[in-house]
Order: structure tokens, then sequence, then C-alpha cells
């Protein structure tokens, strides 16, 4: 070999000796996002080699994205916690056995019980997700229920609560009414907030089928990002006024004529209610709050006017403004109008939307029924707040809600905090037993994707030292609290088993037949020989809701109406001090609780914490690309740099949600954009987007 071409050679261990040991080939899928992408992990020794995306999967065609690649580095990072550590006094850890932090947390239940009898339940919580398996949501709410808790806070809360209570309350379904396919047979597709290419990049091969199929895909967004790629057009409008430009185009539709009275009316509750509620909601008025210019809002308008077959994907980021009921309320309303929910090529798509139903129906079978009321996260930051909360398990970050400095001072009144985690986080500073959690690939079990596609797998490897997985971790709690009457089940397969003979919908997704899927089978099929349920969930024909409308007023959301968002520099509570908008959002190499910040590969992707502005903001702040700034808010600040950005609206500043102060990897290494979030909720999410921020360039930077 010549000399110039041995330092490649070298770097890429291509002289060194060969690897050892038969290579051994086991199926699994990725947990973080609802894609759900099924690989085949390539096994030498015990320790995964590579990951290999499964291209019999009909959904992501052997596609997987950074962050589902890295799970290779995060199953064996440095930094991974491998034994439990129980807080002294003096705030060190110290290692102790599993069986000992069993008896531990029990010890802890039981007290519980004697001190409060029968409404201990309420004194004890547990925040999702339960990253291994399905099985272990399963175990967890189980062991829950015996403890008398119905308190388990999925993790929605602050993804798309609004979407799916919106989606449930005027359809009738809760979740996607739809299937990702289905968007080749539309002729329209409006990418509403939904960045499909940095939050979901293997469906990013859906848009591009589109595409190539003549779809029309529209995509509004207050920045170019990746998916703006991938589309026809883009509409850019300021954060949190989506829900104008709905109402907007409800007026336009109304006013020319283009949808039929009598099929609206088969499908809206009161189309006189709706005409009086968007009748202030000019193109004028629209362009106005939206930025957007008039022409473009007429044109987006006629363009739904004339669609006979529409798809909107409602980005989750409509979920996370205050004014977030309202503005889903109007798009699925437009959708109806237009006569574009039922059918092929017509529905609504969710973000995080796939999740099949049946377990409550599993849990009143094995538990017995419950009719308490669950724990909302507002509730249960107030009674943490207020000392009435004496168990948590903390199985997500709490830095993923608003205001998270006062979430944390809570969670620190909390007498016991069990954390379930990889990585002495931010989590772990406030819990008092750390149990070691296993990565996907080292257990079985199964998941659901976006599609209601439930996707089996296999253990691909051991986990190191006391790691146990969520189900097996929980099932040992509930077997010590329930005796006998807990169920016995030695693996994920023997509940999945239990659970498939329990509830009907489910029976024919037989573990037999998940295995051999490639991309998974979808819920719900009750034999075995149903088809796979595709396209429309109004199979019907109607709408599922009680009178087969959508309600135009609701006893609880009021009618359709729009205002800015709490704390919004446009808004009637606005602070001049703030004039700017605030967004934040996943990027390609993130995903939730930051856990892909300890992937030393994709650390050298990142930007660290930056902000993007457009350049005329830049000038009106005082600003140059590079600089050290403060980003501010009305609850305080934090360090960032300044990434200048024709691609997004002036006014606005964008930064990415995901860092941990603890991280290994410097570029990783931020407070949490959280942390300056105020704590605004609408009824039913939390928000983080659309408050007002103001950037000031630091002192000697």
């Amino acid at each position: 070999m010549a000399a110039a071409d041995a330092a490649p050679a070298q770097a890429l261990n291509l002289r060194g000796a060969r690897p050892k040991g038969e290579i051994t080939k086991v199926k699994g899928y990725c947990p973080f996002c609802q894609v759900r992408c099924t690989y085949t992990a390539l096994v030498r020794n015990g320790r995964i080699e590579s990951l290999v995306g499964e291209p019999d999967n009909p959904w992501t065609h052997g596609t997987m994205c950074p962050k589902g690649l890295s799970l290779v580095e995060l199953v064996r990072s440095p930094s991974r916690i491998t034994e439990p550590l129980l807080k002294q006094p003096d705030g060190t850890w110290k290692p102790i056995a599993y069986t000992d932090a069993l008896d531990l947390i029990v010890q802890r239940v039981e007290a519980c019980q004697r001190e409060h009898g029968e409404t201990a339940g309420d004194r004890i919580a547990l925040t999702g997700p339960l990253w291994d398996c399905r099985e272990s949501e399963l175990a967890a709410e189980m062991t829950l229920s015996f403890m008398g808790s119905r308190n388990l806070m999925p993790a929605g809360e602050v993804c798309i609560s609004s979407a799916s209570n919106m989606l449930g309350l005027m359809t009738g379904v809760n979740t996607s009414t739809t299937t990702v396919n289905e968007i080749c047979n539309c002729e329209t597709l409006v990418l509403w907030g939904a960045n499909i290419a940095e939050l979901y990049p293997p469906y990013s091969n859906w848009l591009d089928k589109a595409r190539n199929a003549g779809v029309n895909i529209v995509y509004l967004d207050p920045r170019r990002t990746r998916t703006s790629l991938c589309c026809s057009s883009q509409l850019s409008p300021r954060p949190g006024t989506d829900g104008a430009m709905a109402m907007g185009a409800i007026r336009h539709i109304l006013a020319t004529g283009s949808y039929d009275a009598d099929r609206a009316g088969q499908l809206i509750s009161d189309l006189d209610m709706l005409r009086e509620d968007v009748e202030p909601y000019t193109l004028e008025k629209v362009a106005g709050i939206t930025g957007v210019p008039k022409e473009l809002v007429e044109e987006f308008a006629d363009t739904l006017g004339r669609s006979r077959r529409t798809i909107i994907w409602l980005g989750g980021s409509l979920s996370r403004y205050t004014n977030g009921i309202q503005s889903l309320r109007a798009v699925m309303l437009l959708q109806g109008l237009r006569d574009n929910l039922i059918g092929s090529g017509k529905g609504l798509l969710t973000m995080e939307g796939g999740k099949p139903a049946g377990e409550d129906e599993f849990i009143d079978h094995i538990c017995g029924p419950n009719d308490k009321p669950r724990m909302n996260f507002r509730r249960l930051f107030r009674a943490m707040s207020k000392g009435q909360l004496d168990i948590l398990f903390l199985n997500s970050s709490y830095r993923r809600y608003p205001d998270s400095k006062n979430v944390r001072a809570a969670i620190q009144k909390v007498p016991f905090v069990v954390h379930r985690g990889f990585f002495l986080t931010e989590e772990a500073e406030v819990a008092n037993l750390f149990m070691p959690a296993t990565f996907s690939p080292e257990s079985q079990g199964s998941h659901y994707g976006a599609e209601k596609q439930v996707v089996w797998r296999e253990k691909v490897v051991d986990a190191p030292g006391s790691c146990v997985p969520d189900w097996q971790f929980y099932r040992d709690i509930g077997r010590r609290i329930a005796g006998d009457r807990y169920p016995r089940f030695e693996r994920p397969e023997d509940l999945y088993r239990l659970f498939v003979s329990l509830v009907p919908s489910w029976r024919g997704l037989t573990l037999e037949r998940l295995r051999k899927a490639q991309g998974g089978m979808v819920w719900p099929r009750y034999h075995e020989n149903d088809p796979e349920r595709l396209g429309t969930s109004f199979t019907q024909g109607k709408l599922l809701t009680p009178d087969g409308r959508m309600p135009v007023d609701d006893s609880v959301f009021g009618r359709i109406n729009w205002s800015y968002p709490r704390g919004n520099p446009q808004g009637r509570d606005n602070d001049p001090k703030y004039p700017l908008v605030l967004l934040q959002g996943k990027v390609l190499t993130q995903w939730q609780q930051t856990l892909t910040n300890y992937s030393e590969a994709l650390s050298r992707f990142s930007h660290g914490r930056f902000v993007n502005i457009h350049p005329d903001t830049a000038a009106e702040m005082g600003v140059k690309d590079g600089d050290m700034v403060a980003l501010e808010t009305a609850t305080g600040s934090l360090e960032a740099r300044v990434e200048l950005c024709a691609e997004i609206v002036p006014g606005i500043v964008f930064t990415p949600s995901h860092f941990n102060r603890t991280a290994p990897f410097a570029q990783n290494r931020s407070d949490h954009i959280n942390l300056i979030v105020p704590n605004y909720w609408d009824r039913i999410s939390s928000q983080v987007n659309g408050v007002g921020c103001t950037i000031r360039k630091l002192q000697g930077a």
C-alpha cells in the first residue's frame, strides 16, 4: 500500500485484525419516535456492531435516522449507570443491590398505605414514558392500580394532548384519522407545522412518493427547514397565528361557495354559527395577523376550496400554544367543511397519533374497575408543591415541562423520588433512588407506531450490570405489593399473550403472526383472518362523534374563536421588554429526554445552544452572526450563540429544545430551554412556544 493511502486505511481499521466470532442477526425496532423503524441488529460476541433498517418494512422501506442508529453507541456508553444508587444525606450516591432497592420502594409504599389508607393511591404517581416496550406500560399500570393509583401521566401532555383531545371531540377518533400511505391518493397535502424531515426522517420517503404522484404539498412553518425541500410551496405565518389562517380559509370558502352545503351540514353541527364565528376573518385581517401576504392567503384558501381530496398533517407545534385548542378545532372544521374527512385521500394525520386502545380494558380485567380520575401534570405539580405526594416514579424528564425550575423545586418536596434512567442527568439530581434502565435492544417486547401498527422485537444483547427492563422492574414491585393477584409472567411475550387473549380487538394480532411481520401489523384485528385496516378510520362512512357531526359550540371549550397565545408580543398581555417570539423544537440529531446527547457521533453534528434569527432582527437587536447573547424571557435567561438565518420570519427566535447541562460532550452541554419558558397551559397541555423574549449581547463575548 502506498504511503499516501496508509492514513485513511488505518483510520478505518482496514489493516487491523478482523474481529473474531460469528455474526448473528436479531430483529428489533427503534424506541424513539412513532415511525417505529424496524431493523436487523448485527451482533458479534454479545455486542451490537450495527443496525440495518428492515427493507421489507412497508412504512420505512429500510430507512433509519441518525437518532435511531445512535442506539449502537448509547447501549455501550461509558457514561451509562448500571447499578442502583441510593442518595446519601450528604448528596453522594451509594450503590445498592437491586433487591434491596425493591425492598426500599415497597417499604415506602406500605408506609404510605398505612398512613393514608384508601387515599394512599392519590399520593403516588408515575410520569411516562416507559421506554423499552409496551408491556412495560402494562406492567407499570397494573402495579400502580394495585397500589390504588391511576396517576400514570403520559408524555403526550407536552406533545400532542391538544390535538389528540380535539380529534376525539371533533371526530370521535383521538388519533390520526387515516394512515400515511393515503397521502399518495390525495390532491393536496398540507403539512401544517409538521416538520417531517427532521422529526420523522424515514417518512420523508412518503413525501417523495406523494410528490411523484402529483400531489400538491403545501407547508406552513415560520422557518424553512429540511421539509421545505420536499414541498411544492410554503407559507410562513407568524408563530401562533395558525387558527386565524384556518378561520380565514373557512370564511373564504363559505363566501365563494366552494363547498357542498348538504354534505357540510351532515358533518358540522351548525354551519350558520360557524359562519358567524369566522365572519371577522377577512383576507386582509388574516394577512395582518399572520404576516402572509393577502394574495397568498387567498391562494391557499382557493387551493383548499378546489381540492377534492385533502389530507392535513397536524404538527405537534400546534398543540404547544395556549390558543392551540381553538386553532386545531378550526383546522378540523376546515376539513369538515370541504368534506375531506372520510374516504381515500382524505383525513387528518398527527405527529404522535398511533396508540391503539385496549390498555384500560385489560387493566380493569386484571385489577378491577377503577373510576378514579387520572391526575394530569398540572394537578401533579400542585400536589407536589403542596407536599401532597409521597412517592414519584420519575420515568421521564421533568425538563419537558415549562417553568422547569419550579417543577424541579416541586419534585424536591416529594419525600421519595425514584428515577428510572440511563445516565446521571438532571433528573438524577432530584431523585432519592436511581434505578438503571435497559435500552430497547436489551429486552424483547412489542410497541406501536404512528399508523397503529404493532411491532415486535427479540432481545438482541444482554443488559450490563443490574440494569433491568421497565416491565421487570414494575412487575417485581407489583408482585411484592399484590402477591398472587399480580399476573404471573416471566417475559414480555407471556404478558403479550395474556393481553391478546383478554382484549377482543387484539386477538388477531397473535405473537406468531407479529414475529413474521417485517413492518408490524395494524390494530385492530378481532380475528386472525381479518384484513389489515389501512386508510380512513370511518369505515361506516360517518364520524364517530355521538351525533356523527363536528361541534361548533362545546360546553367546555365554547365556540370557535382565536386570540394570540398567552405572553405573545402581539397579545393583550404583552411586555414591551420582550418583543421577539420564542420558538423551540427538535433538530435532526436530538430526541426527547436528551438521550441522544450522549452519542459522541451525533455530538459532532451539534451546533450547541444556538439561536436562529433573521438578519433584520439581528440588526434591530444590535448583534451579529456568532455573537454570544443572553436569550431572555420574563422568567429567566440562558446563554446562546447567534446563527443568522435568512429563512426564518423576522421577529422570531428559534432554538433547539433538547440539551443537557450534564452531557459529556461540550457541543451538547447547555441549560435546558424550558428553564426560561413561563408556565402557561391551555386546558389540556403545556405550552412552550409563542411567548415573548429578547436577546442581549453579552459583554466581552
